[in-house]
Formats: structure tokens, sequence, C-alpha cells
């Protein structure tokens, strides 16, 4: 049987665009420690890069290692669909390539690629949980072979 679950406080398609734009400013300023009220400290990302520590410290190094390759990104969110504490999300990220990233250096080039991400928040509309996927393959096209 699963637990009383507490009504949402804030919904989860505004809890997801407040998560994006506190990454957009922590990403833009350098201060990773403005998504501490949209991320709870034991956070769990299902789909971590490798060696990522655990929780929210965890998700803050992984968007510092995107800031130092994609200082001005910024999130479109093109879709959200949500049910009760979790939303779908899909969202092009647009950004310029100034850091090596993945194994490719800097090109100084206009990237972009597609997120989907599944989330679930808490009642006050910090994230608990994070599935997520990354258009990769695109992107590592885009590195690889910048236009000419």
């Amino acid at each position: 049987m699963r637990a009383h679950l507490q009504p949402m406080t804030i919904s989860a398609k505004d809890a997801a665009r407040r998560l994006y734009r506190r990454l957009e400013e922590a990403i833009h300023s350098g201060d990773f420690d403005v998504v501490d009220d949209v991320i709870q400290q034991d956070a769990v990302d299902h789909h971590p890069d490798p060696d990522m520590t655990p929780g929210r410290e965890g998700i803050k190094q992984g968007f510092a290692g995107l800031r130092a390759a994609f200082p001005d990104i910024r999130f479109e969110l093109e879709d959200l669909v949500a049910e009760g504490d979790k939303v779908a999300c899909r969202i092009t990220a647009r950004a310029t390539h100034r850091g090596p990233f993945m194994g490719f250096a800097a090109t100084g080039l206009p990237v972009s690629y597609t997120l989907l991400d599944l989330l679930r928040f808490s009642p006050d509309g910090r994230l608990v949980e994070r599935w997520g996927l990354v258009e990769e393959g695109h992107l590592r096209q885009q590195l690889a072979h910048p236009p000419r």
C-alpha cells in the first residue's frame, strides 16, 4: 500500500520550470548553491554521469562540469506533461562550446541538443528523482564535425 501523499503546494510543471531556471542561473553565475532550495539533499539521479557523487552535491558537480564547457547554456522547455508529482520534459539545450567536453576541445561554435527528463518533486516543489536521456549522439556529431 502506498503511503499517504501530501498535496503539492506548487504544480509539478511550475516546479520543473523553476528548476531549469535555477540551473541556468547556477551555470551562468557559477554559484551552484542557488539550486539548494529546488533540489532535495538526497535527490536521486537514476541516470548519473560516471563517478557522480550521490544526491544534490553530485547534481551540482555535474552542472559545474557542464558550465566549464557551455557557460552560456539555455534550456528551452518545449513540452511539459505532468501527472501528480511527476513531470515529463522535452528540453532543447542551446549553448556555445567554450571548453573541453566529452573528450572534444572547445570549438567556439553553437551547439544544440535535446534532453528528455522525467522528474519527481516533493510537495514543496523540490526535485526528488530524475530519470533522463540526453541526445548524446547528435551532440557528439556537432562537437566532432563542426560546420566549416
